[in-house]
């Protein structure tokens, strides 16, 4: 009779348990289900404004195949590439049950739609995919759980309808997105020579004000280590280097170091005066506009401009190691 008792017990909770929906738990059994690697994933989510499938299998669910497979270290060539494949299936199917974990708890949104293609004629549209990569935000829900988490200020808080706005211009912030992930999983997570900056932050929306609050500058982001911030400006070759003398508001690098020259000026701030202006030109093939934006650099500042510029995050940060070094 026990026994039977508890067949039936075990089924009446299994059928309960089907019944349950997701979306019905609630926020604080959502927060505490969360795992170590799913609080990773949402808070870079945060920082990051969106981010591709692809990112996400390389970034949080991809381990080295011989974690999973004991054999792959003395295994031949081909068994190698088997078990690398075997891998990345893993990694896939992985990140496919923990996204739709998240979705179904109302903390993540995904968009895939392609719709330009879709506005093509039918006859034009053969053999043309309407879905693309899949690409995931935060949710309202998801935005204020990781703002709890991370004790952001109401002043440096974003809305749910920013956050949607930035999606106009997602492939710019997905390049600065880069620039952060750059910083903490390649630079600081595996160069020796970065781990002496382990006390850092990332703030993706944040402007700075001078005294009086008439003059504000808003960087890209700005990168803290310790005391010492970086105002990080994602630089596409886009902007002249100088304004035209006949346009006094055209956008240009010389016009927009003069903002921040004008407002650490009138900043009692320390720590805001002594930023580094940090331009990264992904794009730079050559030094050429590296050299430009240093130049118009010494014309605002001076020869002693707090001024860096680099093809990527690590050429900054290793002009700035040597100089922590000379100091030292």
């Amino acid at each position: 009779m026990k026994r039977e008792f508890r067949e039936t017990e075990k089924k009446a909770t299994e059928e309960k348990r089907k019944k349950t929906k997701t979306a019905d738990l609630s926020l604080g059994v959502i927060i505490d289900l969360l795992t170590e690697r799913e609080w990773d994933l949402l808070t870079d989510l945060y920082l990051c404004r969106c981010m591709p499938r692809s990112a996400l299998v390389d970034l949080y669910f991809l381990d080295t195949p011989d974690y999973h497979y004991q054999e792959y270290s003395s295994a031949s060539f081909e068994r190698k590439k088997e078990l690398e494949e075997k891998n990345r299936n893993r990694a896939i199917m992985k990140t496919s049950r923990t996204v739709k974990k998240l979705k179904d708890r109302g903390l993540i949104e995904s968009s895939s739609f392609l719709p330009d293609t879709s506005d093509k004629p039918i006859a034009h549209r053969r053999n043309q995919r309407i879905l693309g990569e899949t690409w995931y935000y935060l949710s309202s829900r998801g935005l204020k759980i990781v703002e709890m988490k991370r004790g952001i200020l109401e002043e440096n808080k974003i809305s749910k309808n920013d956050l949607d706005m930035e999606r106009a211009k997602k492939e710019h912030f997905w390049e600065l997105a880069k620039v952060y992930l750059d910083v903490r999983y390649k630079w600081l997570g595996k160069s020796n020579e970065f781990k002496q900056f382990q006390d850092w932050d990332w703030y993706p929306s944040m402007s700075v004000h001078s005294d009086d609050q008439l003059m504000f500058v808003r960087p890209d982001a700005i990168l803290r280590f310790g005391n010492q911030i970086f105002y990080v400006e994602l630089d596409r070759s886009t902007e002249p280097i100088q304004r035209s003398p006949f346009y006094s508001d055209q956008v240009s690098i010389e016009k927009k170091l003069e903002r921040y020259r004008d407002v650490i000026k009138l900043s009692s701030n320390v720590i805001i005066k002594n930023g580094i202006i940090a331009f990264v030109v992904p794009e730079a093939k050559r030094n050429t506009r590296l050299n430009n934006i240093l130049r118009a650099a010494e014309v605002v500042f001076g020869k002693q401009h707090p001024v860096y510029a680099g093809k990527d995050v690590g050429e900054i940060l290793s002009t700035y190691s040597e100089l922590v070094k000379d100091r030292g």
